[in-house]
């Protein structure tokens, strides 16, 4: 390597370090730390059980490489990292797999849905995936059917035809191959493309990065290497993924729906469960609403008016509220709460059927008794009310003391 591209080199690394999206950027090529001597072409034996061929001067598919790569990991941990992006902006992604036969993997994430909110962290076993979001004080859990990939870096090489071992150095008591475009980046006078792999015997890719080399002469304000995608393995054989309590409960709660949410809403000490299909679902604390709110719900109720605002069809959904004991009237006992939910069709509050956990100060409801009622003195019509109405979108919830409520509504 002449001292053009050692300089160009160091100016991605130093441009990548401000880019990443992680203190101290990514370091695409750690693998190549310690290089042997350039061998001559043709030095080195063919790998029987790849049947890879690797030896300095052999062109490999990109096909046959991944398939020796994703075979080596087949029954690995693993903690994988990627990164995209050129100089000036850019993300990066880290993984942890634990091994197949255990089911499960973690992906770290930092994305962000409009609706839910960061997304932190992805498991997923035996077929379903398990994501956690964090907005401020709203925590939201969606379990889904799975539709994330082990991470592998099968997708960093899309479009790659081949690679050329170029050369071999030695890591961690082992060769390693380095698999390039095969290009020549010292004498040239236009921007080329720059792939570069470390391979080990196995076919394992321990690290690879992609990008385009700018030369020096070139007129563009940017020269060097400029990475758009890379990942690197690490820990193989010696990673474990510990189960975080959200997950496990989850976990335990979870139908076999095509998703469930759950919604923690901290500061109203507010849980909201709902599966259905697509449904988006959001808990929030009702102002200013003067049909849902009045003087007898005041004085009936022991938490706040909860909005729960749903959308997608939803085939079971549960709540639970926290309540403040010393919020209920005079002389009322504790046992006498239950949650109630807003009824549009009839333009008042119907309870629940509630369980309370009066250590924790938590009503837990889903749907309620049958209501009879007549309408304009028409015939009379049966209504359960229910959180899992379909056509309702929006529900308000509150836990209020049954007797006092229904004495004010008399």
């Amino acid at each position: 390597m002449d001292r053009r591209l050692l300089a160009a080199c160091c100016l991605a690394l130093v441009a990548l370090a401000g880019c990443s999206g992680g203190a101290g950027g990514p370091t695409p090529t750690v693998d190549d730390a310690t290089p042997t001597t350039t061998p001559t072409a043709g030095e080195g034996e063919p790998n029987e059980t790849t049947g890879l061929g690797l030896s300095v001067g052999a062109e490999i598919e990109a096909s046959a490489l991944v398939a020796a790569h994703e075979t080596a990991l087949a029954n690995e941990s693993y903690v994988f990292r990627s990164g995209f992006g050129l100089p000036g902006g850019g993300r990066e992604r880290a993984s942890t797999v634990v091994r197949a036969e255990e089911g499960l993997f973690e992906v770290e994430r930092f994305q962000y849905h409009p609706l839910r909110g960061e997304a932190v962290a992805l498991y997923a076993r035996e077929g379903r995936e398990y994501v956690r979001f964090e907005d401020g004080p709203v925590t939201k859990t969606v379990a889904q059917p799975n539709r994330t990939a082990v991470p592998t870096g099968r997708q960093a090489l899309v479009g790659v035809e081949s690679l050329t071992v170029t050369d071999t150095i030695q890591r961690d008591g082992e060769r390693r191959y380095v698999l390039t475009a095969g290009l020549d980046y010292e004498s040239a006078d236009r921007a080329l493309p720059y792939r570069r792999a470390v391979v080990d015997e196995r076919g394992l890719i321990h690290n690879y990065t992609s990008g385009e080399y700018v030369p020096p002469e070139s007129e563009r304000p940017t020269v060097g290497l400029l990475v758009s995608r890379w990942f690197d393995l690490s820990n193989v054989e010696a990673t474990t993924v510990a189960e975080p309590s959200w997950l496990t409960d989850l976990r335990t709660t979870d139908s076999a729906g095509p998703v469930t949410t759950v919604v923690d809403h901290a500061d109203l000490d507010t849980r909201f469960r709902v599966t259905g299909t697509d449904v988006e679902a959001s808990v929030e604390r009702l102002r200013n609403d003067a049909v849902l709110g009045s003087d007898h719900v005041d004085e009936s109720r022991a938490s706040p008016l909860i909005d729960l605002d749903i959308e997608g069809q939803v085939t079971n959904a549960t709540v639970r509220v926290g309540y403040d004991p010393a919020a209920l009237p005079g002389g009322a006992e504790e046992g006498g709460l239950a949650v109630f939910v807003y009824n549009e069709s009839l333009q008042t509050y119907l309870p629940l059927n509630t369980s309370l956990d009066a250590d924790a100060n938590v009503a837990v409801a889903s749907r309620g008794p049958p209501v009879r009622y007549s309408s304009g003195g028409g015939p009379e019509q049966t209504l359960q009310p229910t959180l899992s109405d379909p056509t309702a979108g929006r529900l308000v919830v509150a836990v209020m003391h049954t007797e006092t409520w229904y004495s004010a509504f008399r």
